[in-house]
């Protein structure tokens, strides 16, 4: 039964070595945005197993694109990553493992796992696999849930023009006038209001006159009546004398 499985993966091997890279069955994989796809293309260990392999994307009407290759390899694993794609070449297992990680829907399409070595034709590995990316439900419901602006709620310019009016119509309030201050040429006195400034003024200027006037008129007067009041008793005395 062993045998019997091991002859039939090597006429599978052979077959699949055998066709052109343009065998139209494919294996179909289906995954949602932000997944990775894993896969693995079984070669002829005997045949390939120092031969260059490559992951390349099918493109309708243009020549396929060679998404990523390995190195000539020397029986040893390697690996190559090129951006999201990496390839992982075991020779001893005959085994080629492919990965795509953080898929987009638009990585959606045909790809094939091949050996590569240009000029020549490349040789199909495995069925060429049709990937489908699709996006993910749960993102698409978070997306739903975001509340959009209510036209109805949004001011027009016309409601905001009115808003402004409405607000500019404050009354004004008259602040109270403050007391004028004069300065005086003594820095330690100065006058908070210029009519009771001229008014006292004024006063002390009346005052001030009739202050002169008493000082002034008064002694004059009495200097007078006095020697009035001596001549006057003179004038007596000699009348008296001579009488």
């Amino acid at each position: 039964m062993r045998k019997a499985r091991f002859w039939g993966l090597l006429c599978m091997l052979f077959v699949s070595e055998v066709q052109p890279a343009s065998d139209p069955d494919e294996e179909r994989y289906e995954y949602t945005e932000g997944q990775s796809l894993t896969l693995g293309c079984p070669f002829n260990i005997m045949k390939y197993a120092s031969s260059r392999k490559a992951w390349q994307r099918l493109q309708a009407g243009r020549e396929p694109l060679t998404l990523v290759s390995t190195d000539r390899p020397t029986g040893n694993p390697s690996e190559v990553r090129v951006g999201r794609y990496m390839l992982t070449d075991v020779p001893r297992e005959a085994m080629l493992h492919v990965q795509m990680t953080n898929l987009r829907v638009e990585d959606s399409g045909l790809y094939r796992c091949v050996i590569y070595h240009p000029p020549k034709d490349p040789v199909l590995l495995f069925h060429p696999v049709r990937l489908v990316v699709t996006r993910d439900p749960s993102a698409t419901l978070a997306a739903s849930d975001v509340p959009t602006p209510n036209a109805a709620n949004i001011p027009t310019p016309a409601a905001t023009k009115n808003l402004s009016s409405a607000g500019s119509t404050t009354p004004t309030q008259h602040l109270p006038r403050s007391p004028t201050v004069v300065s005086s040429p003594d820095p330690g006195v100065t006058f908070t209001n210029v009519t009771s400034v001229v008014r006292y003024g004024f006063r002390g200027s009346r005052l001030l006159l009739w202050v002169s006037v008493f000082i002034f008129i008064v002694p004059v007067v009495c200097g007078f009546l006095s020697k009035a009041l001596v001549f006057i008793v003179l004038f007596a005395v000699t009348k008296k004398s001579f009488g």
